[in-house]
């Protein structure tokens, strides 16, 4: 094939694939047939949003979820006009706190918000978990949204997604690292921000890639999860990478989060993480939950990581005077509560609620007495 006939192929293939493109980024601006939370490097709130979800997977779910965000981005009741008068409480996590598969008002931030209510008033709780966020990206959440509305509480619910992680994802890069310089990454920047077709692109690509880790939303069935042994060395050298290789970088985020909080005059609850995962029998099934796998480890392993984590949040706590709720030794390890690895079902939002509530209580009491139904009454 002569040269001048490889060139027209190159330009006809090239043509096609422009035609394509712009065929499909037309159609995308039209019709969306997936939403998704972040485009290029921004968080973009999910602002007057309702969904339901058909779910034929399990009983521990409602089988129609209902879900919705309010005007602010955040599941639950917008605040009055005099929010400043408010004892206003923001959750803030992963989808361990958006509880992406709970219908409205099911959520353990919904059923706290009712328990308060009945103690303190006026109360507002607004649960603004992002599914797959980290500590880097509640920094951001911070910074560019959570100042500006200044809530008297900020409950922090981490510890899953930091896992193993010494660099933000990607759309938390622009604020702590990135990778190109100059007009490249600027000009890559905007045009990820512009174009759908690229945009979808690049959120399939960190599905795939929270799928391989698990951070997707499989229903377990429990019972079925292949059995893992995993060597004492194996399971010793896995323990030590996570202490010499994270954990400093992960008390240095939780820091910074205090350090955000305190700087505008909120005050900071951190809660740890739970699993159901650990070294037991499963109560409801039977199930050898030290030796299900769970991402590429046993239950044992998994449970004995996470708690690395956990203990980072205790001393962190500890050392600034951040009130802490221990929801991780708290919670039953049970599957009746628990749909996969840390997601919680109907029954598990309730015990969580009834865990935080009977700590958070007696706290709020103490710091902020002005809102208790007692002293209201006394006042009247």
């Amino acid at each position: 094939m002569s040269l001048r006939n490889i060139g027209k192929n190159i330009l006809a293939i090239f043509i096609g694939i422009t035609i394509s493109f712009v065929l499909l980024e037309g159609l995308l601006r039209i019709f969306q047939p997936i939403e998704y939370r972040v485009k290029g490097n921004k968080i973009t709130l999910p602002r007057d949003k309702k969904y339901q979800i058909i779910n034929d997977k399990t009983d521990k779910l409602d089988k129609v979820i209902s879900i919705s965000w309010n005007h602010m981005g955040f599941r639950g009741e917008m605040p009055s006009r005099n929010f400043p008068e408010y004892l206003s409480i923001i959750a803030i996590g992963g989808s361990t706190t958006e509880c992406t598969l709970i219908s409205d008002g099911k959520t353990w931030c919904d059923i706290l918000a009712n328990k308060l209510k009945s103690r303190f008033s006026p109360v507002w709780l607004n649960n603004g978990g992002l599914n797959g966020a980290t500590t880097f990206g509640h920094i951001i959440f911070m910074e560019d949204y959570l100042v500006k509305i200044r809530p008297k509480v900020i409950l922090f619910l981490d510890g899953a997604n930091d896992i193993g992680l010494m660099a933000p994802w990607e759309y938390e890069q622009q604020h702590f690292k990135k990778p190109l310089t100059g007009w490249l990454a600027s000009g890559w920047e905007k045009l990820i921000d512009e174009s759908e077709v690229l945009g979808y692109a690049l959120n399939f690509y960190r599905y795939s890639k929270a799928k391989r880790m698990g951070l997707t939303h499989p229903i377990l069935n429990f019972p079925h999860l292949k059995h893992v042994e995993i060597p004492p060395e194996k399971e010793q050298a896995s323990l030590r990478e996570h202490q010499e290789k994270y954990l400093k970088a992960y008390a240095q985020r939780l820091n910074r989060l205090i350090e955000l909080c305190r700087d505008n005059g909120i005050e900071p609850v951190f809660i740890t993480q739970p699993t159901v995962f650990g070294d037991l029998i499963d109560p409801a099934t039977g199930t050898d939950l030290a030796k299900a796998e769970s991402w590429g480890w046993n239950g044992k392993v998994l449970w004995e990581i996470l708690e690395l984590y956990n203990d980072v949040v205790r001393t962190s706590a500890a050392q600034h005077h951040v009130y802490m709720i221990d929801l991780a030794k708290e919670m039953p390890k049970n599957t009746k509560y628990y749909y996969d690895t840390y997601h919680f079902t109907n029954a598990g939002c309730q015990r969580v609620a009834e865990i935080i509530d009977k700590h958070l209580e007696p706290f709020l009491a103490e710091k902020y007495p002005q809102y208790t139904v007692k002293n209201l009454a006394s006042t009247h």
